[in-house]
């Protein structure tokens, strides 16, 4: 499954899961039925649409202040939300005039109690949202409670019709009879009164559900209403506790095609890092349209850093706040990203395979609009050379186009002088002898403390640097054989 907007792709669910996306829908606590199915449309939002998005993050932005002030009242407010049952079946059938059921008329009743209930609560915010407009339900109230009992059920209530009111004291009567009876055939024609009467009945409360049908019918555009706000509503508190919990930051949405992130960073990267004590280095990088290449040695945090930039694009897109200290990004019409471990692998392509596959859809989605592509190591999964090869004509071609684009590779010599180049800073900066001390004297965790001292950042370098040493200097941390060292050095030295 991937959202379909003008026809171009934006992710498909493997690769929504692999940068980060699922997690954020995850901890997006929906408590309304209504929002849910919300939650299930949400998509990103077309370029078209430039102002509706502004008032999406204008709409969270504000909650999230308000909500900093009167926290006890959004406490109130969720547990009012936590309370709705979907009643979206029997609003159906009042349309049409379907005559409801006793269970379909507690639940509008409930429903028409619980929101005026949140009315009152709501009005004591100082906030307004256009979208959130709730009509009070008290006339459906006063019609389903006739005897003024405030309860949360429902019944035919006897004053709803003098007939009933006769027809069930008549079946009172009986009833006592056959209780005080003792003759078996004198019960048997007792039984049989008491059937006619509950006939009666029947007949006398389907008239009576029939016509509340035709009253709650009047007011189902303001249910309907009502239940558009709560969706609304229910939205708008998730995305803002989201974002309040990560440290989200509302995105500026630009329309020049170019983003900009200082210190981003990926709520699911970060939570797995921080159960092992380790941190999250935030990721900063300027992007203008054209290709970027992003070199560094494997082990450097590449794949890292391209599902951080992914991340947050898609969040600005879809209408969320985006994880970084300050984020610059467009209305796209399309983003891809391209991984070695794309869905078309478990279809029995190679991960080259897969990987052409997919960039024909690329070249044919940026003759017709502007997006984001991300391809990490373009190209691993063939030869080294002609790997080389194709992604410097990948990163060329690519460069010739209005979208943006970041290519992240460990080949040198991948771009030209056109290109924008940032690097990985790694263990450029470490003091290489006391790290390689640390590992020798717990080699097991060899790899962790690596992680623990590699440096995610980028730096913007020149095209003529070479990717740095990192591979090497991995490989003798790690404890490779000296003669294989020594003879990569050799090459080193030789290039």
């Amino acid at each position: 499954m991937s959202w379909e907007v003008d026809n171009i792709r934006f992710l498909d669910d493997e690769q929504r899961q692999d940068v980060g996306f699922n997690f954020i829908l995850e901890n997006l606590n929906i408590h309304t039925p209504f929002g849910i199915q919300e939650k299930k449309k949400i998509k990103p939002f077309k370029k078209s649409e430039l102002n509706l998005l502004r008032k999406e993050l204008n709409n969270i932005e504000n909650i999230i202040h308000n909500m900093k002030l009167n926290d006890d009242i959004y406490n109130d407010i969720t547990r009012n939300l936590s309370k709705y049952k979907d009643i979206s079946g029997s609003i159906r059938k009042c349309k049409t005039l379907n005559t409801l059921d006793e269970i379909e008329l507690y639940e509008i009743k409930n429903f028409s109690i619980l929101i005026n209930d949140l009315i009152t609560i709501y009005s004591s915010l100082d906030i307004k949202i256009e979208s959130v407009n709730f009509n009070s339900l008290q006339e459906i109230s006063n019609l389903l409670d006739p005897e003024n009992n405030k309860l949360p059920t429902f019944y035919i209530y006897s004053s709803y019709s003098t007939n009933l009111k006769k027809i069930r004291e008549n079946k009172r009567i009986i009833e006592e009879k056959i209780f005080l009876e003792e003759d078996e055939e004198k019960i048997k024609i007792l039984k049989e009164e008491r059937l006619d009467i509950v006939i009666q009945e029947e007949k006398e409360e389907l008239k009576i559900r029939k016509y509340l049908t035709e009253k709650i019918n009047k007011k189902v555009f303001d249910i309907e209403e009502n239940i558009k706000s709560l969706a609304k509503l229910d939205i708008l508190i998730a995305k803002a506790r989201l974002s309040i919990k990560y440290d989200g930051v509302k995105p500026n949405i630009i329309t020049d095609c170019k983003i900009q992130l200082k210190n981003a960073f990926n709520p699911s990267i970060k939570e797995i890092l921080e159960k092992r004590k380790s941190p999250f280095i935030p990721i900063s990088i300027s992007l203008d349209e054209g290709s970027t290449l992003i070199t560094g040695a494997n082990m450097g945090g590449k794949s890292v850093t391209l599902k951080t930039i992914v991340l947050n694009i898609l969040l600005a897109n879809m209408g969320f706040f985006v994880f970084c200290e300050n984020a610059h990004i467009p209305i796209l019409d399309f983003i891809y990203y391209i991984s070695d471990d794309m869905q078309s692998i478990n279809k029995g392509l190679s991960t080259f395979g897969a990987e052409v596959i997919k960039l024909k859809e690329i070249t044919e989605s940026i003759k017709i609009g502007n997006g984001f592509i991300a391809l990490d190591e373009f190209a691993r999964g063939t030869n080294p050379k002609e790997g080389k090869i194709l992604a410097k004509a990948l990163c060329e071609y690519l460069n010739k186009y209005k979208s943006m684009s970041v290519l992240s590779t460990h080949y040198d010599d991948v771009g030209n002088s056109d290109i924008v180049h940032y690097q990985v800073i790694g263990l450029k900066n470490i003091n290489f002898d006391s790290l390689k001390r640390r590992i020798d004297l717990n080699k097991r965790q060899s790899i962790q403390i690596i992680q623990d001292h590699m440096d995610y950042r980028l730096e913007k370098v020149s095209v003529d640097n070479k990717v740095p040493k990192d591979a090497l200097n991995i490989s003798i941390l790690l404890g490779l054989e000296n003669e294989i060292v020594n003879l990569a050095k050799k090459y080193y030295e030789g290039e």
